[in-house]
């Protein structure tokens, strides 16, 4: 039977399958890994791929540096992810197993009046019995090929579980730093407002402001201290975050991470390349990959059933019988078994093989099409980031001139107060939007390496 003959209803997905199924006269079934059809480059403009050291040096940060390090040592995703490796590799070590010779020992006595004449007889036996299983239709060599292919995809799933802690430590990272800017920047616009306050009433009392003047200021002051508490929480919820990424004690790490810090702000292109460079190195891609190879391995142990089993076994069982003497049977040969009928079993088990390959070929050409599509965001939400960020210093820089020149002309009476908390305003949502800019370009940065599968080293 050749593994060819699908079902109807799956041969239209079959056909696209670039797998070789072909019926040796062991009856294996071969595999051919896939090949991507990308396009040869990335709509957005792409930097070349690097391997200058892990992805997130490039924003020379010692503290998240520190932080990545004790992640990938501590993190426990990663250390459950080492453990799936440990049973996956005992599943070769069965698979393996079951193409060597078996062997069993077992021993006994016994002690009885077994013709009920009064005599006692007493006997002692040992027994050694050997088995060996021919694979000679392939079906033990493609259980294990499945069995090797699923310990590759194990070991694959912790390079994955590694580059998503170290995306997830970066991301909050930058958040964190993010909410400590904002924090700065809305207790330095309170200290401002109070400023303005207090000019305010001092005016007041010579009959150059109105009591309106005072309520607008204190209104000022009030809005920008209400904004503080979100700003905190969100900050305390990073250092949460962090601890748990990182298997720490938020006690232990709120101090390191409140004594402050720049902004993170990559100095260095992305590592990204060609379409073929993602494909390649994608842990995901690759896990999908030999998830298809096992599936077609599996292919082959549902084909081997449909074929005879040839078994050479034998034994030997030395007695000793108390006055009896010393008695020993064997016995030794080859044993068949043919799967004459099986209620249609082993062409379902086929059937549902066959499937579960096409389910795998599919999987895997998701996988490169989200692959490709995370990138092509990434490059885009890194590119116009920085364009963005440019954009937003020239904001900053004129709104605090509007603010002086404000201040100025109200201190002079050539301009109402509403002026001047508008400026105020103005200026602390441009430096906010600063901070935010700031910190989008830095997380799209993450996001490309990631979906790029940049250098972990």
């Amino acid at each position: 039977m050749s593994s060819t003959q699908f079902r109807p209803r799956l041969g239209r997905y079959l056909t696209i399958l670039p797998l070789t199924l072909a019926l040796s006269a062991c009856v294996t079934t071969e595999y051919t890994a896939p090949s991507a059809d990308t396009a040869a480059t990335f709509a957005t403009s792409a930097p070349a791929r690097s391997a200058n050291g892990a992805w997130w040096l490039s924003f020379q940060d010692k503290t998240m540096d520190g932080l990545v390090t004790t992640a990938l040592a501590r993190n426990l995703s990663i250390h459950e992810a080492v453990a799936a490796i440990d049973e996956a590799g005992a599943g070769v070590a069965a698979a393996r197993a079951a193409a060597l010779p078996q062997a069993n020992a077992g021993a006994g006595a016994t002690r009885g009046d077994s013709q009920g004449s009064g005599a006692i007889t007493e006997s002692t036996s040992a027994t050694l019995s050997t088995s060996w299983m021919f694979d000679i239709f392939g079906g033990n060599r493609s259980a294990r090929a499945a069995a090797i292919a699923e310990l590759e995809a194990s070991k694959l799933s912790e390079e994955a579980a590694r580059r998503a802690v170290t995306a997830a430590v970066a991301t909050t990272y930058i958040d964190l730093r993010y909410y400590q800017q904002s924090i700065a920047l809305t207790r330095q616009s309170i200290s401002s407002r109070r400023e303005t306050l207090r000019l305010t009433q001092d005016m007041l009392e010579v009959g150059q402001a109105s009591r309106l003047d005072v309520l607008q200021a204190e209104q000022a002051v009030a809005q920008a201290e209400a904004s503080l508490p979100v700003l905190e929480t969100g900050f305390d919820q990073a250092v949460n975050r962090l601890a748990t990424l990182t298997a720490s004690r938020t006690a232990i790490l709120r101090p390191q991470l409140q004594k402050g810090g720049a902004q993170p702000s990559a100095r260095s292109n992305p590592s990204v390349g060609l379409p073929a460079d993602v494909i390649r190195a994608r842990p995901d891609v690759q896990i999908a990959e030999r998830g298809l190879a096992a599936a077609v391995a599996r292919i082959g142990v549902a084909e081997a059933e449909f074929w005879p089993s040839v078994s050479l076994s034998g034994s030997i069982r030395p007695m000793n019988v108390r006055g009896g003497g010393n008695p020993t049977s064997w016995s030794f040969g080859p044993a068949i078994n043919l799967p004459i009928f099986t209620g249609g079993a082993n062409r379902a088990n086929l059937k549902a093989a066959e499937s579960r390959a096409v389910q795998a070929h599919i999987r895997w050409q998701a996988e490169v099409l989200d692959a490709v599509e995370e990138v092509e965001n990434g490059l885009s939400a890194w590119r116009r980031g920085g364009t963005n960020v440019a954009a937003q210093r020239k904001l900053v820089s004129t709104a605090q001139e509007t603010v002086t020149l404000a201040r100025d002309a109200w201190q002079a009476g050539q301009t109402d107060f509403f002026t001047v908390l508008d400026a105020e305003r103005t200026a602390l949502s441009a430096r906010t939007a600063l901070a935010g800019a700031v910190r989008d370009q830095a997380a799209a940065y993450v996001a490309v390496s990631i979906a790029a599968a940049a250098p972990m080293k």
